[in-house]
């Protein structure tokens, strides 16, 4: 049953942290900067101040009482409503890619080809993909998979090394950007030639079929050795995508002096999508969980800090507001989140409760709604 709230035009210098957005804030160019429901914290109202913006409204239900502001009544949709205009776009661009990548593999697959034409326009709709920034992710957690799920793969881990690419700074040239997003997409094109009945196995694989799995990289960077076109940092980013800085990767063993920067960002891509994805083998895991895990990884000294730590907190930053699906079913909005651990968090139920998942051991956020 839908809810009745009070949307407040509240000024820039009126808001306080705890107050919580009525509506999604957009970047001018279009960008989605804050989603509705979003509970601001500082940092995010000296964001939405740094863009210029005079007001922006909010529900009246976390306004303190000594603030007096014309209210305009408003009526909260129910979650499944229909996609704004721009995340229909997102999602129809997004189809499309699905498609490309899907035709490029299949002429990889029968014909050993690559259509340069047809990866130009895979990165070009990779970048439109990604240039919602780190708001991008939580789309990608609701998007249908109507595919095979390296085809989604593939196109997930290219924006999302974009979207890390970008927040480390560390890619600035139009080329860098476009060459790591190429890198993205064909990372697991080494893939094609793993037989079938092992890459989709459901169950556990034999440690021969796991060794053979493990070519995949090595087994793209000889494909690549035929395509001069392809610049060597996307031969070596695809090559060492499973390698880590301690050593501990597959399939050369080398460590973060040796392995390229391409490697590291795609590694984490790699990881946070595999990890949050429906597939054949293993299970879905809810982004908290997938946070968790690169977190450990990073910090037992397996992924660069230099690309992980600013993905992962603006990846948190991005999750607060967002609406979620505990493990018995019930679905709530997540209002606090201490990155510290996936339990810590407090949700919110239509009926105003709040939850703090942390006090009941048996709870835990199975996946993110929208």
């Amino acid at each position: 049953m839908a809810e009745r709230y009070n949307i407040i035009r509240c000024s820039i210098h009126q808001l306080r942290p705890g107050f919580e957005l009525g509506e999604s804030v957009f970047s001018p160019d279009g960008s989605g900067l804050l989603h509705a429901g979003t509970i601001l914290t500082e940092k995010q109202i000296e964001r939405i101040i740094n863009y210029g913006f005079d007001s922006v409204r909010i529900r009246q239900t976390v306004l303190t009482p000594e603030v007096e502001l014309v209210a305009e009544e408003y009526c909260e949709p129910d979650m499944a409503a229909g996609a704004s205009e721009q995340e229909s776009e997102f999602f129809g661009i997004y189809s499309r890619s699905l498609q490309d990548m899907k035709k490029c593999f299949t002429l990889v697959r029968l014909e050993r080809q690559l259509d340069y034409n047809l990866l130009d326009t895979l990165i070009d709709s990779v970048i439109y993909l990604s240039s919602r920034g780190i708001a991008a992710t939580a789309l990608l957690h609701t998007t249908t998979r109507s595919e095979d799920y390296l085809f989604h793969h593939s196109v997930n881990v290219g924006i999302l090394a974009n979207i890390i690419g970008g927040l480390s700074g560390a890619f600035s040239s139009t080329q860098q950007q476009r060459n790591l997003i190429l890198a993205g997409i064909l990372h697991d094109i080494g893939k094609l030639e793993i037989p079938s009945k092992v890459l989709y196995k459901s169950g556990a694989l034999t440690e021969d079929e796991l060794t053979t799995v493990r070519q995949h990289p090595a087994i793209a960077f000889k494909f690549f050795s035929h395509y001069k076109e392809i610049p060597e940092s996307v031969r070596f980013g695809v090559l060492q995508h499973h390698e880590r800085d301690d050593g501990s990767g597959y399939p050369l063993h080398t460590n973060a002096a040796k392995n390229h920067p391409f490697a590291k960002v795609l590694g984490i891509a790699d990881v946070y999508d595999a990890m949050t994805s429906k597939k054949v083998y293993g299970q879905e895991v809810s982004p908290f969980a997938a946070i968790d895990t690169i977190q450990a990884d990073t910090f037992a000294g397996k992924f660069s800090p230099d690309y992980s730590t600013p993905f992962l907190h603006e990846l948190c930053q991005t999750l607060i507001g967002r609406y979620v699906m505990l493990n018995d079913g019930r679905t709530g909005q997540l209002v606090f989140w201490n990155r510290c651990g996936k339990e810590n968090c407090l949700v919110r139920f239509s009926d105003g409760k709040i939850l703090d998942v942390s006090q009941q051991p048996s709870l835990k956020i199975a996946k993110l709604v929208c």
